[in-house]
């Protein structure tokens, strides 16, 4: 990897990731095998007018052996120090970059999952404040990758280095073309375009089928499909997401029938699911089976009610560069933005209408959003996948045929 490649991206996720104002923090989390590019994105938020940049350190070894040593107990305490982090990152309005932890999901010891569900319970709760900070892009937030050499043997074979998948990764990131800023703000009109179309048909539900597949989402009049650069409050663009391939929307919680199968394997709770057939009434799953990863499932589903509904629902064409590539990432942020996804858990208040004037979880229950403390997406898309959408004055269209949009 070259240094200039590197100061490139790292520039592309601090102007237009976050898009960062002079004089603003920015709190960055890494794992130790991504440090390297933790530091080249601190250095170019410094050049950039940062006023002060923290960055956390996450290294799930060191986690395996605070859940071996450690009672349920002890795992749910958080330090004070990491609550003012929180509060002074809210009320100054900072920045939050994170680094996918591929490396350490790769060079870690076993997790108790049972004390892992506690510890990662625990956290989220205590983090609320800046959650729903960023959940509701009241401040800007971008999660990114780094190439590492345990992801790239991973990736691409045993002989591969962390070189080679920056490669992979460069068209990805659309690092390959003349100025990566512009080529970005390009791939968000599209977007904007896709988005446009699919709220102006007034959708009531979806319908998606495959030879695996076959599950109806309800909308409700509030929903609106949003994607790529997502605007902050005082009018500023961000992406949540680099790179990004997706246009989703928050259903009805309430309004899910039928089956749906993954496609990619995902990690629930720090262990892998492979081939996860959820099947839904009324809203809810109400039964589940899978080629890998039951037992983590059954502890995903015990946190609350809400990790039993769909929080969200998300449309990514099969021909973005991150399908076309033919890879399977082991990367939430590349495979859900290869694949069509639905996520269980917490609904996005701003993939709503009215998102904005709902304050607490009532509310937003009310308002046909789900509530959860976790938000798990699942890649269900496919070369296979169809996807009907029904309007509101009871017209079908097809909004989706082999995996392709049927619309620009």
């Amino acid at each position: 990897m070259k240094d200039n490649e590197l100061d490139m991206y790292a520039d592309l996720i601090i102007k237009k990731g976050i898009n960062l104002q002079k004089n603003k923090g920015v709190l960055i989390l890494t794992g130790s095998g991504t440090y390297y590019f933790a530091r080249r994105l601190s250095k170019a938020a410094y050049r950039h007018g940062a006023s002060y940049v923290q960055v956390l350190l996450d290294d799930m070894d060191v986690l395996a052996t605070r859940l071996t040593y450690q009672d349920t107990e002890q795992l749910q305490f958080n330090p004070a120090f990491l609550k003012a982090l929180d509060y002074e990152f809210c009320a100054e309005g900072w920045s939050y970059i994170r680094i996918d932890s591929t490396e350490e999901r790769l060079d870690h010891a076993e997790l108790d999952q049972e004390k892992y569900q506690v510890y990662a319970t625990a956290k989220r709760i205590f983090s609320e404040a800046r959650v729903q900070k960023l959940m509701r892009h009241q401040l800007p937030w971008c999660v990114c990758v780094a190439a590492g050499p345990l992801w790239a043997q991973q990736v691409l074979g045993q002989k591969a280095t962390e070189d080679d998948l920056f490669e992979v990764l460069k068209p990805i990131l659309l690092l390959d073309t003349d100025d990566p800023i512009a080529a970005w703000e390009e791939k968000k009109e599209l977007l904007i375009r896709r988005q446009t179309y699919l709220n102006e048909l007034e959708l009531e539900s979806l319908h998606l089928t495959s030879p695996k597949t076959d599950l109806t989402i309800g909308l409700s009049k509030n929903a609106r499909f949003i994607g790529g650069g997502e605007v902050l409050p005082d009018g500023r663009s961000f992406f949540p997401n680099l790179p990004t391939e997706e246009i989703f929307t928050t259903p009805d919680f309430s309004r899910a029938e039928g089956y749906i199968t993954t496609t990619r394997p995902v990690q629930v709770l720090g262990s892998n699911t492979e081939e996860v057939r959820f099947v839904f009434k009324g809203g809810k799953v109400v039964e589940y089976t899978a080629k890998q990863g039951s037992e983590v499932l059954e502890r995903f589903f015990a946190i609350d009610e809400g990790t039993k509904s769909i929080g969200e629902i998300a449309l990514v064409d099969e021909t973005s560069p991150i399908a076309k590539s033919g890879l399977v990432f082991n990367s939430i942020l590349l495979d859900e933005n290869a694949s069509c996804h639905i996520a269980l858990g917490a609904g996005y208040p701003t993939a709503l209408s009215n998102g904005s004037q709902l304050s607490d979880d009532n509310q937003l229950r009310e308002a046909l959003c789900n509530t959860s403390l976790m938000h798990v997406d699942f890649m269900v898309g496919s070369k296979e996948l169809k996807i009907i959408g029904r309007c509101r004055n009871k017209e079908e269209v097809v909004l989706m045929q082999d995996g392709i949009f049927a619309f620009n």
